[in-house]
């Protein structure tokens, strides 16, 4: 008899907390997770912070918080599961009456683009685990990762392929309008800085010295196709991801400068786009601010082919300092150029590889290639095909 009795107050007691347990976890119960910044590059170390609040005298034995969000965002030191871009990772609670408890997770970026945690799961039970319930949170936390800030300087390197095809320190960007002086001519300098008037004097060939001024603009021009024949999908992602860490990097110059500059691309933000960007030009940092955001967004497609752009774009650009940025050099491409040139503009071509139609080689515009590139035989003067 006192064996039955002990049974039923035990089953009273497991049924009564489990009612209460099951049925009141998630009451007053708050939880909030954000990122500790809004904004970030690839490669910067950040938190994630969680906050939960049991506002009630019930307490909580145990919670688990199931977090999804992006493979790309990597959370040092613990053990998460990965399927596809999807990261999962389960964070375990202990909350006594009225306990407020905090925690930050270490992560990485490695990776562009706009990450968003919306929901997470909220998982309770009794305390034999014999009844488990759970509910969605809204979170809603977002991170806008922007694209690497590299050093062009030490990744590329000019080449005169019109004259004796030797390399020249140089920086990619500097400033057509400001002339600090003349001073002659050497292998590598385009010809459209040759300055005639002191060539005719001296019978050497002399050309401009720019110095750098806030005055100039620039407009970067961003290919998204990896390859000439190349339809919506980008085949080879990391060339062209290597193109938008340059684009950034010449728009943080401008930003440091006060240079107006816009942005070109044939690329999309959005998966209906149907139309290419081109920006308008400013100098401000809310300006560049949006420009960097385009280049977190976008995805790796094309919406028409970039020579085709570039025919549209020719009529609006003049004066202005132009990069285009490619992972391929075509005859058209290497003609379009050349127009920008002869309408008064200075023209650098970024090849982000070895990639050519036949043997075309830009005739006015500055090309650099990647410094080193095992594709560049300096003594034959040629590029690899």
């Amino acid at each position: 008899m006192d064996v039955i009795a002990l049974a039923l107050i035990f089953a009273i007691i497991l049924v009564t907390q489990m009612a209460l347990l099951c049925g009141y976890c998630f009451h007053k119960l708050n939880y909030k997770c954000e990122f500790s910044v809004k904004e970030a590059h690839e490669g910067d170390s950040l938190y994630l912070v969680e906050t939960v609040y049991n506002g009630k005298l019930l307490p909580v034995p145990w919670l688990k918080v199931d977090i999804h969000s992006s493979r790309w965002l990597d959370f040092a030191g613990t053990c998460s599961v990965i399927a596809q871009d999807d990261r999962r990772v389960t964070s375990s609670y202990t909350l006594r009456s009225y306990q407020r408890t905090t925690r930050k997770w270490k992560l990485k970026c490695m990776k562009r683009g706009v990450f968003t945690t919306e929901n997470v799961t909220l998982v309770s039970g009794d305390l034999l685990n014999f009844r488990i319930v759970s509910i969605p949170a809204a979170v809603n936390a977002q991170l806008m990762v922007y694209p690497e800030i590299i050093d062009l300087d030490e990744l590329f390197t000019p080449v005169n392929l019109q004259q004796s095809d030797k390399t020249v320190n140089r920086w990619i960007v500097d400033d057509p309008f400001m002339i600090s002086g003349i001073r002659e001519y050497t292998p590598g300098d385009p010809l459209n800085r040759i300055h005639w008037p002191a060539t005719a004097r001296t019978g050497r060939l002399m050309v401009k010295k720019n110095d750098f001024t806030s005055q100039r603009s620039l407009t970067v021009l961003l290919n998204m196709q990896s390859q000439l024949y190349e339809y919506a999908d980008t085949i080879n992602k990391k060339n062209v991801e290597l193109g938008i860490k340059a684009s950034a990097t010449l728009l943080d110059r401008a930003l440091k400068e006060g240079t107006p500059v816009r942005l070109g691309t044939n690329g999309c933000t959005s998966a209906d786009a149907r139309k290419e960007i081109f920006t308008g030009e400013a100098a401000d940092k809310e300006h560049v601010l949006e420009l960097f955001k385009i280049l977190a967004r976008l995805m790796m497609k094309n919406v028409m082919d970039f020579e085709k752009m570039l025919d549209e774009v020719l009529p609006v650009l003049e004066n202005t300092e132009v990069v285009i940025i490619t992972a391929y050099m075509s005859k058209r491409l290497c003609e379009q150029s050349d127009q920008l040139v002869l309408a008064g503009n200075m023209v650098s071509i970024i090849l982000l590889d070895t990639v050519f139609e036949g043997d075309v080689r830009p005739e006015m515009a500055e090309l650099y290639i990647m410094a080193g590139n095992k594709g560049f035989d300096e003594r034959e003067g040629a590029l690899a095909t």
